[in-house]
């Protein structure tokens, strides 16, 4: 395991400037688990006062967040380059630091009606006798009604076995897009709002987004976003949703996809430091009971190096 990538941690604490301590400070506050109105009116009073708050404020923000690994944010990476400079390097060590698990706290939804823990799946039997298998770090809400059975995926991942009620369509929101059907099994995985996936399972359901409308069969999956629906694909099921048998497998995937889906399931943060290394496509099967020790077998299946920064973060680098 590799200490650093060539700077003394000395470098790189001196490289931290005010600016970026105190935005790495408002960080830590703002994904605390108490959180004052006061609190709130005072970060604003200071991302208000310089353009340069705002800046540092987006420096920690960026590189904590959850998505940069996803394909999906790497266009918008490309017109705003993030560059991992020793300074940027130290807001990110403060921020794991100072933030812990800060990330996470974010998106945990604590007003919907059934959460999950980073590693914990739960099955769910709803009022109308249709089930739910909520994977890790997920969040959905219910609003049943005589004329409709409404479930909101808040953030995570969900597969659906819907009790048929012909009175009554099962349609399930998730950034934006509806997903029904009457009586069918499909998964949705929410990760990001332009990377919503739908898998189905059984027989048939309709995804309206906007003004589009797609039918997606058995076996195919398709994928949506603020960018709309895409095509519809055929897939494997059961290579898509092994994470139901306690298994992920990927299959030629990016890697940056791959580091995506662990972060969810595992207590850190597993963050890829080049665009290159993240669309190298990687083959692998990992057991969520020892998704502790995959660093180890990425270490010694691929040529990547990783630099254990905190409890909370390991970046990965290309070698």
């Amino acid at each position: 395991m590799v200490r650093n990538p060539g700077w003394t941690d000395e470098e790189i604490a001196g490289d931290l400037d005010p600016i970026a301590q105190e935005a790495v400070i408002w960080f830590a506050t703002m994904h605390a688990d108490e959180l004052t109105p006061a609190d709130r009116e005072a970060f604003q009073t200071w991302m208000s006062r310089d353009a340069r708050h705002r800046a540092a404020y987006a420096d920690v923000e960026r590189l904590m967040s959850g998505v940069a690994e996803l394909p999906a944010a790497k266009e918008r990476r490309r017109a705003a380059r993030l560059k991992m400079t020793r300074r940027t390097f130290g807001v990110a060590v403060a921020a794991a630091a100072l933030g812990g698990g800060g990330w996470i706290i974010s998106r945990q939804h604590p007003f919907a009606d059934y959460r999950t823990a980073t590693g914990e799946r739960r099955t769910i039997t709803l009022p109308d006798n249709s089930r739910v298998e909520l994977s890790t770090a997920s969040a959905l809400s219910l609003d049943f009604s005589s004329r409709l059975r409404l479930a909101t995926l808040h953030m995570g991942e969900a597969f659906f076995s819907v009790a048929p009620d012909a009175t009554r369509p099962f349609v399930v929101e998730a950034a934006g897009g509806r997903t029904m059907a009457e009586g069918t099994a499909f998964n949705i995985g929410y990760m990001l709002d332009d990377d919503v996936r739908v898998t189905v399972a059984e027989h048939a359901v309709s995804i309206r987004l906007g003004t589009q409308d797609v039918r997606l069969d058995v076996d195919t999956q398709v994928v949506y976003g603020r960018h709309g629906i895409g095509v519809p694909e055929r897939v494997d099921p059961a290579t898509e949703l092994a994470w139901r048998d306690g298994r992920l497998v990927f299959v030629s995937a990016p890697f940056g996809r791959v580091i995506a889906a662990l972060n969810r399931w595992r207590r850190g943060k597993l963050m890829v430091m080049s665009d290159a290394l993240a669309a190298r496509p990687v083959t692998l099967i990992v057991d969520l009971e020892k998704s502790g020790d995959v660093l180890t077998t990425l270490e010694e299946a691929l040529p990547i190096r990783t630099v254990n920064v905190t409890p909370y973060l390991t970046l990965i680098f290309d070698v």
